[in-house]
């Protein structure tokens, strides 16, 4: 369960995720390569402590889970689709992973 004071620091860190996808999309249109991948690590990040808050030992659950898969579904819309482009630091061990998953 989410006590009061975590609840507002999950909502604040939902924020800052918001906030660098959306310095993410003024930066594609630039050409300022430097600052885009900036913010896509810092969006990274901040989504990966969004995800191990949610699977800690005091909140997890079907729910939590749900809440995980609804800020991957926000945050990286074109994730499940085909056009989805894999990155440099895609491992064959995730791919297989993937066919796993898929089957």
């Amino acid at each position: 369960m989410l006590k009061g004071s975590k609840k507002y620091q999950l909502q604040d860190l939902i924020e800052k995720i918001e906030e660098a996808d959306k310095m993410i999309k003024a930066h594609s249109k630039n050409s300022s390569k430097l600052m885009l991948e900036q913010y896509e690590a810092k969006k990274q990040k901040l989504l990966g402590y969004l995800i191990d808050e949610l699977v800690d030992a005091k909140v997890r659950s079907p729910y939590s889970f749900k809440l995980i898969y609804m800020a991957l579904h926000k945050f990286y819309p074109k994730l499940m689709k085909s056009e989805y482009k894999e990155t440099a630091g895609t491992s064959k061990e995730l791919k297989s992973l993937e066919a796993v998953l898929a089957a």
